[in-house]
């Protein structure tokens, strides 16, 4: 009810959907002498137009200027003559996806101002934008908590976001927000998809309502298709972020005293398929803060790792796509086959633990790859499922069930009457800022990640059933963080000016060899088929080769084929592909650096995991523009009371 009742709301207005969310409103919840506390001049700025003057742009005593309970915005000017438009506020949060609306209701519930920013259209994005029905609610069990198996680099920050986890059971959780009602029994009880020792999940819900109801709090502002581009950062400390507004072109610069980083996993590297990466993760996430952020110095760890899914390769157009698609996980493992339709595991062989598949889906991975390693996938390294029969069928989670029938109906593809080609695709991958126990970065002050490195490590970032957990509990540290450390009295914007520059020669400039940004993209993808489940130190050497001559021939030449400023998304791609360039060649040396398996992946030339030399975080620094790696060490398995 909360989303029809906004958009029945916005159209009346006459505004349209999402017209309210373009122009920025501003939470209503706080004085402008609450903004700014402790007398701070940081976020005081009078009405109207102010010039970068030594790069700093100055304010107003406080209580003075115009208003809005955000601390308002005012236009500013570079020494160039373009205009930017700075925002103030308590608190910003960067990602709408699951992570992200949770961190706004915990802003909301806290009565602390907060912008929420993002890329995608409609006021969400990441999981939410794709309206992820079907098992997006995991609620971990606090007494036996699933990342009791998980290889971690910081136990400490596990056990004080557990024990600072308030969330009620999942059910109620998704009837609190406004969703519709999961899947029930015939006599009424949840219908549990998984109810196993450590994890409940539910299908049903939808994510996005959750923003619908931030958004109705006097406290939440969404800025939607907004692009971040870079961090603010004043005397090493992050004061905010800035980005493009995508439907006009206009830059614009967020300040508050703590940032708060929901990014998604920035799947989008890995391969190419015609039309998309080999992912179903959505293609706003190019890792662009993460990245802004090792430009600034922050060190970005378990770039190597992530996640896989089985799912359809074909038909091409809908390729990788889990809500239109048809997958397999481990659930399913007894009705894979190899490339000859032979059955890839099978009952009474004691080659691997198949109990052990379900609960642990970095096992059941790399127990595939050794099976492809011995040359048993199809030509396009995939596998066959067999969905002749109900017992398969009913095993299947409802939103590849659904399509069964839509195949039949839509592309005359009958998927019971032959095996089905699946291929892999990647879910989750890590590549993330290294953070403390409060997730903020061990390097950049007032920088908060939700999706730290070391939060889950080889299994690929925090994954969807921390979600609740993290979006909550990174919030609390950050506003803690910021009642011990205050506002900063002055706000460097000499950053913005060299980040306006950067964006405008991306813009505008014209290449010797005129490469579209989708063709550069394309070749950054094809170079990231070599992060694929199976990893062979040939293909890592040719893909970080060929990155490298991406960077150094390709980035130069590539040219947006207008100009313009509104929706340009030549542009939107150009930027992202220097984001994605980054992670995926961090992605590529870490891998090759880390000569052992871990996590899903399978190395073909070091098939077994190593601890004795590799229980360690990879972690990349930029240092003097060149991309440097190193070891931190890495605690032992978590034994959890």
């Amino acid at each position: 009810r909360f989303g029809r009742a906004a958009s029945a709301r916005r159209l009346i207005e006459g505004k349209g959907f999402g017209m309210a969310r373009e122009h920025g409103r501003t939470a209503q919840g706080m004085t402008r002498r609450s903004f700014l506390k402790g007398g701070s001049a940081f976020l005081g700025m009078a009405a109207g137009t102010a010039m970068l003057s030594g790069g700093v742009l100055g304010g107003c005593a406080p209580g003075e200027g115009g208003g809005g309970s955000s601390g308002g915005s005012q236009q500013a000017v570079t020494a160039d003559g373009v205009r930017f438009t700075v925002y103030d506020t308590d608190l910003i949060i960067v990602g709408a996806g699951f992570s992200g609306a949770v961190s706004a209701l915990e802003c909301a519930s806290q009565s602390k101002n907060a912008i929420l920013i993002e890329k995608g259209p409609y006021g969400f994005g990441g999981g939410c934008g794709m309206n992820w029905d079907i098992v997006w609610r995991f609620q971990p069990n606090l007494k036996h908590d699933p990342t009791a198996n998980f290889t971690l680099s910081n136990k400490t920050l596990m056990e004080k976001a557990a024990a600072a986890d308030e969330h009620l059971p999942a059910l109620l959780q998704v009837l609190n927000n406004g969703e519709t009602a999961p899947r029930r029994n015939e006599d009424g009880t949840i219908k549990w998809y998984i109810n196993s020792p450590s994890t409940l999940a539910i299908e049903g819900g939808f994510p996005r309502h959750q923003l619908d109801k931030a958004e109705e709090s006097p406290f939440v502002a969404i800025h939607d298709r907004t692009m971040i581009t870079d961090l603010v950062v004043s005397d090493g400390r992050c004061i905010g972020v800035m980005g493009i507004y995508l439907p006009t072109g206009e830059y614009r610069v967020y300040r508050a005293p703590a940032t708060v980083v929901n990014a998604g996993a920035a799947c989008w590297i890995v391969g190419h398929s015609t039309v998309s990466a080999q992912t179903l993760g959505s293609p706003d996430n190019t890792a662009d803060v993460d990245m802004a952020a090792y430009r600034h110095g922050a060190s970005i760890g378990d770039s190597e790792f992530g996640a896989f899914d089985l799912i359809s390769i074909y038909p091409t157009g809908i390729a990788y796509g889990f809500n239109s698609g048809l997958g397999a996980d481990a659930s399913e493992y007894e009705y894979l086959l190899d490339k000859d339709f032979n059955r890839i595991f099978v009952e009474g062989d004691t080659t691997y633990d198949y109990d052990k598949f379900y609960a642990d889906r970095t096992y059941f991975g790399r127990c595939v790859a050794k099976e492809l390693a011995k040359g048993r996938g199809t030509e396009r390294n995939g596998l066959y499922i067999d969905l002749s029969s109900k017992e398969c069928q009913e095993k299947f989670r409802q939103a590849y069930r659904r399509s069964i029938d839509l195949w039949q109906k839509n592309f005359g593809i009958d998927v019971l009457a032959e095996p089905l080609e699946i291929g892999f695709e990647m879910y989750e991958h890590g590549g993330a800022p290294v953070i403390d126990e409060n997730c903020m970065s061990v390097d950049i002050p007032g920088l908060f990640c939700a999706r730290g490195s070391g939060v889950t490590g080889e299994y690929g970032g925090t994954m969807c059933y921390l979600n609740l957990r993290f979006g909550s509990y990174v919030v609390k540290q950050a506003i803690q963080w910021i009642d011990e450390n205050g506002y900063p009295e002055s706000a460097d914007l000499s950053g913005v000016e060299a980040e306006i520059e950067r964006l405008e020669d991306i813009r505008t400039r014209a290449g010797s060899q005129n490469l579209t940004p989708v063709e550069v993209r394309h070749r950054i993808q094809e170079a990231g088929e070599s992060l694929q489940i199976l990893r062979t130190k040939d293909k890592l050497e040719a893909a970080a080769k060929e990155l490298e001559r991406i960077r150094k021939e390709d980035l130069p030449n590539m040219a947006c084929r207008d100009a313009t400023l509104p929706y340009n998304l030549d542009w939107k791609m150009a930027i992202e592909n220097y984001n994605m360039l980054d992670i995926a060649e961090m992605s590529v040396k870490a891998t090759l650096m880390r000569e052992e398996s871990r996590g899903q992946y399978l190395r073909e030339d070091f098939p077994e995991p190593d601890d004795a030399n590799w229980l360690c975080t990879i972690v990349a620094n930029d240092e003097g523009g060149e991309m440097v790696l190193t070891t931190r060490p890495q605690e032992t398995r978590v034994s959890w009371a």
